[in-house]
């Protein structure tokens, strides 16, 4: 049998790869895949990595998630905490749900983990006293920092 290569491909929830404000770290979920040829290939520095193809799918089910999800993502945070980890777990199992139907290939494309990492805000209180005292302290500061 083929050597079974790996691949961890980043699923950047809100899209923004390397374009995110002050260091900020977005959510992400690692998918860890595991294959052999011909749904897995090397690139110039001999590292496996996901055939053209499937590497074009995984793209297109990226793009159509976020799509999907852009309005809960949107509201996410508040102070519903109980919504804000439903559309979490929403949000990971709609892709694993995808990436099992549409991109797998049986014997030669699995998934092997699914992990998140990043910054999930999933409760934000804006509106106690102590609160809305640090946001005006913070935008009375001087502006020569």
């Amino acid at each position: 049998m083929a050597e079974v290569l790996t691949v961890i491909r980043a699923f950047d929830v809100f899209g923004n790869g390397a374009q995110t404000p002050y260091g900020i770290d977005t959510p992400k979920i690692n998918a860890q895949f595991v294959g052999i040829s011909p749904a897995m290939a090397f690139d110039v520095n001999n590292q496996p990595k996901l055939a053209r193809q499937i590497e074009r799918q995984l793209r297109q089910i990226e793009e159509e998630i976020r799509d999907q999800f852009r309005d809960n993502l949107t509201n996410l945070g508040g102070t519903d905490l109980a919504q804000n980890l439903q559309v979490t777990q929403q949000l990971i199992t709609t892709f694993k749900d995808r990436l099992e139907h549409d991109l797998l290939v049986k014997n030669q494309l699995e998934l092997e983990s699914l992990t998140t990492s990043g910054e999930w805000l999933t409760y934000w209180q804006d509106d106690a006293p102590l609160v809305k005292t640090k946001a005006q302290q913070q935008q009375n500061l001087p502006q020569d920092f």
